[in-house]
């Protein structure tokens, strides 16, 4: 589908009036001729405020990102803005709806946005989702904070048969992943690491690797991960997807140092010294340095974070890998 937002059409309305404001946007839009209505999911962006902030909806953050998103997969987005620390089991304080259009005159189709301020017990929050969602499709929720300063509202992920969230924009990798472990549980809720995403390549040349590297070679005690300092997520990713795939304990971490340069690749080196194995990622490609073969560099596809998103949601797939590596980390 065409990702080109051709119009928005935004209202204020109360709480209780969502469905029916919506309804009245709808007629207006239809008015100017055919309009088809696109939904394959329900994306729930949970966002995070501070007690005491504006209870009037303003407009929404990340705007254009969920435009591109949802005009790569039409959803319901539904955005929960969620004031913390409340102790009253009390509904939603204000409520905007909107319609974004996309395509030409002769062929248009919409996705719908509601967004919620709230401040009540995080109990109540559930009620709020399940009544905004469509029950016939899936929902997953999105939450672009820091989880490491926010974690992720249980009883909202409890809904969702996907989280997506992106550890490269924690502050503290440690209190994110451990926040992550500790929302998803035993619950039956896929997640989607946009790092993760951004990893793969490393991963895929490590398997192609891994044929000529012997298991003493796979030791903890013979890896050394390099990381710029705002990589730091994508090592301790690495570093959780390797403690699972070869059975290291808790206790048993590989050499990671975090260098002060920005530009630095990540660097993972492997292998007894004076025969080692060298993988580096960096913005454009992956450069693998193999002993005993000649190295060889293989390009890397910038992502947007909305095409990551979209594709995430596209998928659906449950990555029990990247849950194991989380589950791990998050007791590290």
């Amino acid at each position: 589908m065409a990702s080109v937002v051709a119009d928005r059409t935004w209202r204020d309305t109360d709480p209780d009036e969502i469905e029916s404001a919506l309804a009245d946007v709808w007629r207006g839009i239809g008015s100017d001729g055919p309009v088809a209505r696109a939904v394959m999911s329900n994306l729930v962006v949970l966002r995070e405020c501070d007690a005491g902030a504006p209870a009037e909806i303003v407009a929404t953050p990340y705007t254009e990102t969920l435009d591109a998103i949802v005009g790569q997969h039409p959803s319901r987005v539904i955005v929960l803005w969620h004031e913390t620390g409340c102790p009253l089991a009390r509904g939603p304080l204000a409520a905007r709806v909107g319609v974004t259009t996309y395509g030409p005159p002769h062929a248009r189709y919409a996705v719908e946005h509601v967004v919620v301020r709230s401040t009540c017990d995080a109990a109540s929050l559930p009620s709020i989702v399940r009544r905004l969602i469509r029950g016939d499709l899936p929902t997953s929720i999105w939450c672009p904070d820091d989880l490491s300063r926010r974690p992720p509202l249980h009883a909202v992920v409890a809904e969702a048969r996907q989280l997506i969230y992106d550890s490269a924009r924690w502050g503290d990798v440690a209190a994110g992943f451990a926040a992550v472990a500790d929302a998803i549980g035993n619950r039956p809720v896929d997640i989607a690491d946009l790092a993760w995403r951004r990893l793969t390549p490393v991963r895929q040349a490590l398997r192609h690797a891994g044929d000529e590297l012997s298991r003493d070679d796979l030791r903890a005690a013979r890896i050394r991960i390099v990381h710029a300092r705002r990589d730091a997520a994508l090592a301790w990713l690495l570093r959780g997807w390797l403690a699972t795939r070869f059975g290291w304990s808790d206790t048993t971490q590989p050499q990671i140092d975090p260098v002060d340069d920005p530009a630095a690749p990540l660097v993972l080196t492997v292998g007894a010294a004076g025969r080692e194995s060298t993988i580096e990622l960096d913005a454009d490609r992956v450069l693998v340095s193999q002993h005993g073969w000649p190295p060889y560099a293989v390009g890397v596809r910038r992502e947007t974070v909305d095409a990551a998103v979209a594709a995430e949601l596209r998928s659906l797939v449950v990555d029990r890998t990247l849950r194991d590596a989380v589950t791990f980390l998050g007791r590290s």
